[in-house]
């Protein structure tokens, strides 16, 4: 029995026990029995099917839509279920984001040729917390990285690489997938969450920070940065928040919009030295600019990411989430394409 229905046949049993069930009628008896699964899935109690979930959710996040100017600083519980720590020999790398049940997206230049040549089977991906004390973390082996064909490390231009996961992610509140921006637009509220570490090298001590940003305009960015490609976003510190960022190679940039609970992953982490405050721009790559290689490589394993066209929810108004397909995986192996 699926998890909805065992969970509504449960309510309906203590329902048909109770004085007020005697005097419903049939076809509001076949109303409950309706309702109850549908307001379950509605609310969040039950995921119908845990390959499946719509991305930029934040379940376990209490404040998902309030946008107030002084939020707090730490990283709040299931703020960011998407973001993970990508590792080699269970030490932190770089950053990177779930954006399907098979793949992460992160930074291309994490991944030099000669490291991948000595230690791919020891590449990890650490997920489902904000720290890595936690002892509930999960940890994925990775199967497969694949660079852009267009990175080239004297310029980073095309800075995006994929990992695909030897086994698939199973949903929960601490894990989520985040959209994609389709399309580079204006939003409300920007955030870059980085993995920090206090007190030395002590693994046990890392841990999320976030740090709110604003984006600046093309033209701007292109006055301090020389040689600026159109396939990259420039942003920094919003002005009047608290935080700093270091710089976390391969983190998610996410914007949402107010009143909205959905969130979009709208940059990479590329490069920027203390990215994020005032004169010196934190440079990401712009997915949006990447949609179509996206999709393009993810279907080539038979696990294809896709934003148009996605299957969607039996409820109507459940937002489009990736495809998910296929259950095959292949051998390690490192590829420019």
């Amino acid at each position: 029995m699926a998890p909805t229905e065992a969970a509504a046949a449960g309510i309906l049993s203590a329902l048909a026990r109770s004085t007020g069930w005697a005097i419903l009628d049939w076809n509001e008896k076949k109303m409950l029995r309706l309702l109850i699964p549908l307001l379950m899935v509605l609310k969040g109690h039950v995921q119908e099917d845990p390959e499946k979930a719509p991305c930029g959710y934040r379940p376990a996040f209490s404040n998902s839509t309030s946008l107030k100017f002084h939020e707090p600083f730490e990283v709040q519980e299931g703020e960011f279920p998407w973001q993970v720590s990508i590792q080699i020999s269970q030490k932190h790398l770089c950053g990177g984001s779930i954006i399907h049940q098979w793949w992460v997206l992160t930074a291309a230049h994490c991944f030099p040729r000669t490291l991948l040549e000595m230690a791919l089977g020891n590449v990890t991906v650490v997920m489902g917390t904000r720290t890595f004390s936690n002892v509930h973390l999960e940890r994925k082996r990775v199967r497969k990285i694949v660079i852009h064909k267009d990175y080239k490390p004297s310029h980073l231009d095309s800075d995006l690489s994929l990992l695909l996961l030897a086994t698939p992610i199973q949903f929960t509140n601490f894990k989520m997938p985040v959209c994609l921006q389709k399309k580079e637009k204006i939003w409300d509220r920007c955030w870059m969450a980085e993995w920090v570490t206090d007190n030395g090298y002590d693994d046990l001590n890392t841990y999320l920070q976030k740090l709110r940003v604003v984006q600046i305009n093309w033209k701007e960015c292109s006055k301090r940065v020389d040689q600026l490609s159109r396939n990259m976003l420039c942003a920094w510190k919003e002005p009047g928040t608290k935080g700093n960022c270091q710089g976390d190679s391969g983190a998610p940039m996410i914007c949402t919009m107010r009143g909205t609970k959905r969130v979009f992953q709208v940059g990479v982490f590329s490069w920027g030295k203390r990215s994020g405050f005032r004169g010196r721009p934190g440079m990401f790559v712009s997915v949006a600019q990447f949609i179509p290689w996206i999709q393009e490589e993810t279907e080539k394993e038979g696990k294809a990411y896709t934003i148009s066209g996605a299957q969607r929810s039996s409820l109507p108004h459940v937002p489009q989430y990736p495809l998910l397909l296929g259950l095959g995986v292949s051998n390690a192996a490192y590829y420019h394409v």
